[in-house]
């Protein structure tokens, strides 16, 4: 039996779509057997077991063979390495798990995170130079950058150091001289479908040296496996696709955070107040933005110390620094986000630029114009030169790194993956790039989701509300990126009770006049009006079991209503 969908807008302004074509359901085992069909899957499918097994081979990944055995030899003769970071929560955690395990296996290693607003993204050539002549060290690893980087690698090599790069973000059409260039974007690569983050990326060259030294007869007594928590944290901040290698890895990073995280992740976790069960959801909403706010608002450094630091009272004091900077960053983001609405009142491209806004928030306030006007955004700020920095935030459908592309004869350096990337304009350059930017995105959007249209997996009656169901969709976790949750539609519910509780949440009474649930909004601040007591609507959302009060208890997670 199929049905129709109703017509007219949701609260959120939305019209419903199908996720993947009409689906109803009057009883549990009809809604689960028919999402099982609609996303192509089977009980016994892969997906829902996904094993650290069924991960690739990392010399399947172009150069990672050279890399490999370089960083194998440097192991085995005592040679120095520097780690050239990120700032941001993939950068630093990178760095992080490339610290830590190479310090295991025995190596003298050093690391710098760039200042966001003094020094941007990237290597500069003066990083290189500093590490040559400072140290006795020959060789680097990059981690979550360099891709782009074509005057460091060349100094690198007129230096007679050994710099591989190993990073996600989109080449350009040619590549810099590194001596090895590890990215699944590369186009003669591919690796793990071109999803993984920087982070993954340095895990799988990690794995690739773990294979060299045991073929040597030296493998590390380190388990690489204890670094699945950060890449799983890295993965999920990274907003990278849930799917495929990704979602093995994250999977298995959940298992340790909820079980044996390190001792940063668990001070982490304990100055958020995570008292459950840690999902994917809690990294993005409780977990990235602390860590994202050290290289927002100070320095990268203080979330890679706590990331890779073994002592507990350390790990205490960096997490209630990093909990300080992301309070902070709220309230400058809020203030930028609102100016920057402001400024683009008369247009219709989503650039602009102040000098008075903080670097750590521009790219959370381009976020947030991306989401609220369904296209791409590029906030900028001014660095201590003068020059403009941006950075870039998409939506589904769009590619960001090709937007840079396309807009990269008014760049004076740049970098990006799908959903976020940035650059600092040449001088003079603005108007010039604003006028690109807004072709780049008109010729994107011709191929870009409607984000007018809320897509649900199906209809289901009251009598399809079960704690079988409910257990039987957690298997689809972790949700994220090309992993939605099921989202569901609940027709002519009506609301037999409101409470209002604490931050902005609101508790439900429904009823379909035979049978009652339990329903829940977190942020209902747009949904308010629609959602009186006594009024009959259409919900949509997910089907959850309600872990507080426990048992056979289910409750009905509510995003959008449709008021009758």
């Amino acid at each position: 039996m199929t049905v129709s969908l109703p017509e007219g807008r949701t609260a959120k302004g939305r019209t419903l779509g199908w996720r993947h074509g009409p689906l109803t359901a009057a009883d549990p085992l009809a809604a689960w057997q028919g999402l099982l069909a609609a996303r192509g899957l089977a009980e016994s499918d892969p997906f829902f077991s996904p094993r650290l097994a069924d991960l690739p081979d990392p010399f399947a990944m172009q150069d990672m063979e050279k890399a490999a055995t370089r960083i194998a030899r440097a192991l085995t003769d005592g040679e120095a390495i520097h780690i050239f970071g990120d700032f941001d929560a993939d950068g630093v955690n990178g760095t992080a798990i490339l610290v830590e395990a190479l310090r295991a296996a025995g190596a003298e290693v050093s690391f710098s995170i760039p200042h966001r607003a003094d020094d941007g993204h990237g290597i500069g050539v003066e990083s290189v130079r500093k590490v040559v002549a400072e140290s006795a060290c020959r060789m680097g690893l990059s981690v979550d950058t360099g891709t782009t980087c074509f005057d460091a690698c060349e100094e690198a090599t007129r230096l007679g150091f050994d710099l591989i790069i190993s990073d996600h973000h989109l080449p350009e059409a040619t590549l810099p001289a590194a001596f090895a260039l590890l990215n699944p974007a590369r186009a003669d690569c591919g690796f793990a479908e071109r999803r993984l983050c920087g982070t993954g990326v340095a895990f799988f060259l990690l794995m690739a040296v773990w294979k060299k030294l045991d073929d040597q007869g030296e493998r590390p007594a380190y388990d690489l496996r204890i670094l699945l928590d950060r890449v799983a944290v890295a993965t999920v901040a990274d907003v990278m696709d849930l799917i495929g290698v990704n979602r093995v890895l994250v999977a298995h990073g959940l298992q340790r955070l909820n079980t044996a995280p390190s001792v940063g992740m668990a001070a982490l976790m304990q100055v958020a107040r995570v008292n459950k069960a840690v999902t994917a959801e809690t990294i993005g909403f409780h977990l990235a933005p602390r860590i994202n706010a050290a290289g927002r608002m100070q320095h990268g450094e203080a979330a890679m110390r706590l990331l890779s630091t073994a002592d507990a009272l350390e790990a205490s004091a960096l997490a209630e620094e990093l909990d300080v900077s992301n309070k902070e960053r709220r309230k400058v983001e809020a203030e930028v986000f609102k100016q920057a609405e402001e400024k683009l009142a008369d247009t219709s491209v989503l650039a602009v630029f102040d000098e008075r806004w903080h670097a750590g928030v521009v790219g959370l306030a381009a976020g947030r114009l991306a989401r609220k006007h369904g296209k791409p955004a590029a906030v900028g700020f001014i660095t201590p030169d003068g020059d403009i920095r941006l950075s870039l935030r998409g939506m589904k459908g769009y590619h960001i790194g090709e937007l840079l592309n396309a807009c990269s004869h008014h760049l004076d350096g740049f970098g990006g993956h799908a959903g976020a990337g940035g650059g600092s304009i040449k001088s003079g350059q603005w108007e010039g790039f604003v006028t690109a930017f807004a072709q780049a995105v008109r010729d994107q959007s011709q191929h870009a989701a409607d984000h007018s249209i809320q897509a649900i997996d199906g209809v289901l009656e009251a009598g399809a509300m079960h704690v079988g169901l409910a257990e039987r969709l957690s298997r689809f976790e972790p949700f994220g990126r090309a992993n939605p949750p099921c989202l569901w539609l609940l027709k002519d519910m009506q609301i037999a009770e409101r409470r209002n509780l604490k931050g902005n949440v609101v508790r439900l009474k429904l009823t379909d006049g035979q049978r009652w649930l339990d329903g829940i909004i977190f942020g209902a601040g747009p949904l308010n009006g629609s959602i009186e007591q006594g009024m009959t609507v259409s919900l949509i959302g997910q089907l959850q079991k309600d872990d507080y009060r426990g048992g056979h208890a289910i409750q009905f997670i509510i995003e959008d209503v449709l008021s009758h």
